[in-house]
């Protein structure tokens, strides 16, 4: 009997060390799941004040304000070409003439009969006074002495059109028509014969998303680059936004046309340009980096460095350029902040829950 006893109490003591050593493991593990995660590390920087600016960026087309395309009014040769690419022109300055030999002949033509209607014109309206002639007659007279009288004016007109002259102050661009080439008027697709742009006053014409559209206004600044001066950025100012969509690939864009700033004639028409139309800036504000800031259910927040420990601080942000977001409240000047917006995070959240993790890392 002793010795079944003695065997009870053996086993029992090897099962309360079982079940220490079980507890032991539990607890174990209990304290390594209670322990606080460990805190994405990440670099710091200082909450600074800044000017941020928010920006549609677009790329455009660059021409001259004012560009004429001369052409001839009527038919003919072209004479002389007076003038070459890039030369300077003013108002008023002959550009070319035509051959006006036929238009000369044509002249003197009309100019005679129209002295020989004015004669006869004349005699008709003594005898007419003296009741010889009929009105009738005075009225045929009077006709064709107006007939003969709009002759000659549109044979004058004519011979004034062989000299073509420039319409505005500018410059030649491009190869002008040579002398010697048969030229023409067109109705709707006239003969263009050489080119003349004021290139003191260029614009830019780009096509903004309907996305964007609404964020701009007329005089709003604008700052540019141009492939041919990658150091150099350009400035300017919105002029018109167009009303009318354009279509292309199933995406709406509306024109949007900007005067540039004096260029120092650096500029060329057909050049391309990237530009960044200013539609909100802040000036002298709080700023963060954009990588600082987080989102999670719906509000915003930044790591907050304090005493060595990272907390999620929640933030209300104002305007957003391509790095910098502004800070309206919760943050101070000179506040260390995770830049990287690496997130402190508590094991729950670790395990994906929605929550934002607030206080301290790993509390």
């Amino acid at each position: 009997m002793s010795s079944v006893w003695e065997k009870v109490l053996q086993h029992k003591k090897w099962i309360i060390i079982g079940l220490i050593c079980i507890a032991s493991a539990a607890g174990g593990v209990y304290l390594y799941k209670s322990k606080p995660a460990p805190v994405t590390a990440g670099p710091t920087v200082k909450v600074e004040r800044g000017d941020v600016r928010s920006v549609v960026s677009a790329t455009g087309t660059i021409s001259p304000v004012t560009i004429v395309d001369i052409s001839s009014k009527i038919s003919g040769l072209i004479k002389e070409m007076k003038v070459k690419e890039n030369d300077q022109v003013t108002v008023g300055q002959v550009l070319l003439t035509l051959d006006d030999t036929h238009l000369q002949a044509l002249v003197k033509q009309a100019q005679a009969r129209l002295a020989n209607v004015a004669s006869i014109y004349g005699r008709t309206q003594q005898l007419q006074g003296m009741g010889a002639v009929s009105n009738q007659a005075l009225d045929t007279s009077r006709s064709d002495y107006m007939v003969a009288e709009a002759s000659y004016e549109d044979a004058l007109s004519q011979l004034n059109e062989t000299v073509i002259r420039s319409p505005i102050n500018g410059k030649v661009i491009g190869k002008p028509t040579p002398a010697g080439q048969a030229v023409a008027p067109g109705v709707s697709t006239p003969m263009v014969l050489l080119t003349v742009a004021d290139l003191s006053r260029m614009q830019i014409e780009t096509q903004v998303d309907e996305s964007d559209i609404g964020k701009i206004q007329v005089g709003q600044k604008v700052t540019f680059t141009v492939d041919a001066y990658p150091a150099k950025t350009f400035s300017g100012v919105v002029a018109n936004v167009s009303q009318k969509a354009n279509v292309v690939s199933n995406v709406v864009y509306y024109k949007v046309l900007v005067d540039v700033d004096a260029a120092e004639n650096l500029l060329k028409p057909t050049m391309t340009a990237r530009v960044s139309i200013n539609v909100a800036e802040s000036k002298n504000t709080l700023m963060v980096p954009l990588a600082a800031v987080k989102s999670a259910n719906g509000e915003k927040y930044v790591v907050v460095v304090t005493n060595g420990k990272n907390q999620n601080s929640p933030v209300t942000t104002g305007i957003t350029s391509e790095d910098k977001v502004e800070i309206l409240s919760g943050l101070a000047e000179g506040d260390q902040i995770v830049a990287s917006s690496a997130k402190a995070q508590t094991p729950d959240a670790s395990k994906g829950g929605g929550m934002m993790p607030r206080g301290p890392a790993g509390i």
